[in-house]
C-alpha cells in the first residue's frame, strides 16, 4: 500500500478544514447521500481521500507500464558479452547455488538476471533437440574406439538414448538461470566452469571443485552426466538466453563497483 506522508504539523488543521470544506462542496454539488447517522463531511472527505488513493495508484501503475516499454538494452560495447550459465538439478540439490554465484561476482562478472525454474518437456527437448543426436553418437563414438572399446550401436541411436538422458536430468528438479554480462563472458565462463566431464576438470574450475562425476560411471547407471553446471558457448549463448529470459527480467543498467574500475560494461 502506497505511503501518504502528512503536512508538518502546523499545516494539518488548515488542510483539513480545506478539505472538508472540499467535501461539503463536492457532496452539494453531486448530490451524494448517507445514511442517517452519517456524519456527512467526514464521510464525504473518505470519499475524497479513498479517490485520491485509487487516482494515485492508477498513475503509479501507468508509469510502471511506461517504464517497462522504455527499458531496453543499449547495444553491448566492443568486447563485452552476455552468456547464460545455469546450476544444473544436481548443483541446486547440493546447494551449491550461493558457491557458484560467488565465484562469478568475485571475477568481476555482472549479473544482469536470475531466477530458479523448473523446466518442462518442451524446453528440454528444444534445448536438447533430435536433430543433436548424430552429431553426439559421432562424438561419443570417437572416444569409445580412442579407448579401444566396441560401439555396438549406430551413432543416431546412441545419441538418442544420451539426449534423452539429458531432458530427464535437467526436468528431474530446479534450475538456477543466471544471465551474464562482462568482457569476454563466454569464454571466461567456461573456462570457470571446466571440462563438461568433472573428473577431467582442472582444480579451482566450478566441475573439478564440486563433482567427480565421469562419462564411464554415468554410462554404467544407465543416467547423464552429473556436472553441476551448464554454460552457453559461443554459437548457443545469445539464443539461449533469449530462451531463459525475457528482455523485462534483464537488469544490465547498473554499475558494479569493479566496474568504477575497469570502466563501465
Amino acid at each position: 500500500m502506497p505511503v501518504v506522508y502528512l503536512p508538518k504539523e502546523g499545516d494539518r488543521k488548515e488542510m483539513y478544514r480545506e478539505l472538508l470544506a472540499l467535501a461539503k462542496e463536492l457532496r452539494e454539488k453531486y448530490d451524494i447521500r448517507f445514511s442517517r447517522d452519517a456524519k456527512d463531511e467526514l464521510e464525504a472527505l473518505y470519499g475524497i481521500m479513498k479517490a485520491l488513493y485509487e487516482i494515485t495508484r492508477m498513475e503509479w501503475d501507468e508509469r510502471k507500464t511506461e517504464k517497462k516499454k522504455k527499458r531496453k538494452s543499449k547495444p553491448l560495447k566492443k568486447g563485452i558479452e552476455r552468456t547464460l550459465l545455469f546450476v544444473k538439478p544436481d548443483g541446486v540439490r547440493r546447494g551449491l547455488v550461493g558457491e557458484i554465484i560467488s565465484r562469478i561476482e568475485k571475477a568481476g562478472l555482472k549479473i544482469i538476471g536470475m531466477k530458479m525454474v523448473w523446466l518442462g518437456e518442451d524446453w528440454a527437448k528444444k534445448h536438447y533437440p533430435d536433430e543433436m543426436a548424430a552429431k553426439i553418437g559421432a562424438k561419443a563414438k570417437k572416444a569409445f574406439l580412442a579407448q579401444g572399446k566396441e560401439f555396438p550401436w549406430t551413432e543416431e541411436e546412441y545419441g538418442k538414448a544420451i539426449l534423452e538422458a539429458l531432458r530427464r536430468y535437467v526436468t528431474s528438479a530446479p534450475i538456477v538461470a543466471i544471465a551474464i554480462q562482462g568482457p569476454r563472458a563466454i569464454s571466461k565462463v567456461r573456462a570457470m566452469v571446466g571440462d563438461t566431464a568433472p573428473s577431467k576438470a582442472a582444480p579451482g574450475t566450478i566441475r573439478g571443485d564440486f563433482s567427480c562425476d565421469d562419462y564411464e560411471w554415468a554410462d554404467v547407471q544407465t543416467r547423464s552426466i552429473y556436472n553441476v553446471v551448464h554454460a552457453s558457448d559461443s554459437e548457443g549463448a545469445e539464443r539461449e538466453l533469449k530462451e531463459m529470459f525475457s528482455e523485462d527480467e534483464l537488469y544490465p543498467d547498473y554499475t558494479t563497483l569493479y566496474e568504477e574500475l575497469l570502466g563501465e560494461f
